[in-house]
């Protein structure tokens, strides 16, 4: 990954901390100048989909809502079909009053990111988790 060449490991915790300082130090530079990997080839760049360059992550998501809460049901139903091309898998199952959904998604960060804040705005959601799971290389 070329976000990871940009900085080394050894200065964070862990590859979120690696993959936000490189977006931080790739957003600072001018002229397309990258530090550590050389110039971009500007006309090359503009023919660059931005989203290509970042990678595909996958995340898990584990949503509890009371059952038979349709409004609530409705709006997750809708974001849904909003992100239909980053949902990979889903289970629903009910269990003590009480229907829990998990959600395999797989697409770049700021896809993830934008469910995961959309489901997360919800209000009457009883429980809420989730994991980002780092890209292979």
């Amino acid at each position: 990954m070329f976000l990871k060449r940009m900085v080394t490991k050894e200065e964070y915790k862990n590859n979120s901390y690696v993959i936000r300082e490189a977006l931080i130090r790739l957003m600072n530079e001018k002229d397309g100048a990258l530090s550590g990997t050389g110039a971009i080839d500007v006309e090359s760049e503009s023919q660059l989909d931005p989203s290509s360059l970042l990678p595909k992550l996958s995340a898990s998501l584990l949503v509890s809502i009371k059952e038979g809460d349709s409004k609530t049901e409705k709006k997750i139903n809708k974001l849904e079909i909003s992100y239909h091309d980053t949902i990979v898998h889903k289970i629903s199952f009910n269990i003590a009053g009480f229907k829990t959904l998990t959600y395999i998604l797989e697409n770049n960060l700021p896809v993830i990111q934008s469910f995961i804040t959309e489901l997360n705005s919800l209000k009457d959601l009883q429980s809420f988790r989730y994991i980002i799971n780092t890209p292979e290389e």
